[in-house]
C-alpha cells in the first residue's frame, strides 16, 4: 500500500507505508537525493526566469535611447539662407566655401537683434565635432560682441589675408572667438572649437 507525501517543491512521492525503523537506508538516501536535485533544478529555473524578467525591463528602458543616439546631428543646407541675406543685406555677407566634407552645418538663419537690424547666422560642427560658428550684423547694439563670445577678453589677432581678426576668449577658456569690425558690420567667428579649426573655418569665408 502507498501513501502520498508532498515535499516543498510541490512535487507528489509515493513511500512505502511499513515501519520506518524497516526501510532500506539506501533506498532512503536516494529518495533525498533525488529530492535535493529536483529543488536545485527549480531554484535554477527560478533563478533564470528572474534574470529573464530583469533583463527584459532593462532592454526596454535602454533600446530607446539607443536608437536615438545612433545620429542624431542633424545637417541643413545653408545656401538658401546665404542666398536670401545676400539678396536682402546691402552689406557684404560672409559664408565659408571650399570647406572639406567633415564640416557640418547644422544651423543657418537670419533672426534681428534689438535695434532690428539683422543678424545672419551660419552655425557648423567641426571634423572634431565642435561647434563653430559666424554671426554678422551690422546692429550698434554693444551687446552683441558680448554675448556672442561669452564675455571674452582679448587675447592676441589674426590677420588672413588683408583682414586682421581680434581673438577672444571667455573667462574660463571655453569659447573662442575672432572679432572683425569693417563698414560698420561686425562679424564674429566663435565656438568651442579648438584655434585652428576656427582658424580654418576663417579663412574659408568669402564675401557676396
Amino acid at each position: 500500500m502507498l501513501s502520498q507525501g508532498i515535499d516543498h517543491t510541490g512535487l507528489v512521492d509515493a513511500q512505502p507505508v511499513g515501519d520506518s525503523n524497516g526501510d532500506d537506508p539506501a533506498q532512503v538516501a536516494a529518495v533525498r537525493e533525488e529530492r535535493s536535485r529536483r529543488r536545485l533544478r527549480q531554484t535554477a529555473r527560478d533563478m533564470i526566469l528572474s534574470m529573464l524578467v530583469v533583463s527584459g525591463v532593462v532592454v526596454v528602458l535602454v533600446l530607446p535611447w539607443n536608437r536615438g543616439n545612433s545620429d542624431s546631428i542633424k545637417v541643413v543646407d545653408p545656401a538658401p539662407v546665404i542666398a536670401a541675406a545676400r539678396t536682402s543685406i546691402a552689406w557684404p555677407v560672409l559664408a565659408p566655401q571650399g570647406l572639406p566634407a567633415d564640416w557640418r552645418c547644422t544651423s543657418a538663419r537670419i533672426t534681428s537683434a534689438g535695434d532690428s537690424q539683422p543678424i545672419v547666422h551660419l552655425g557648423y560642427l567641426s571634423p572634431a565635432v565642435r561647434y563653430v560658428g559666424i554671426e554678422e550684423s551690422a546692429t550698434r547694439e554693444k551687446a552683441f560682441v558680448r554675448d556672442e563670445t561669452m564675455g571674452g577678453q582679448p587675447a592676441g589677432s589674426l590677420t588672413v589675408g588683408s583682414t586682421t581678426w581680434q581673438r577672444l576668449e571667455s573667462p574660463d577658456g571655453k569659447q573662442r572667438s575672432l572679432v572683425n569690425v569693417a563698414g560698420g558690420v561686425t562679424y564674429i567667428v566663435t565656438g568651442q572649437a579648438a584655434w585652428p579649426d576656427i582658424e580654418a573655418f576663417t579663412r574659408s569665408l568669402v564675401g557676396g
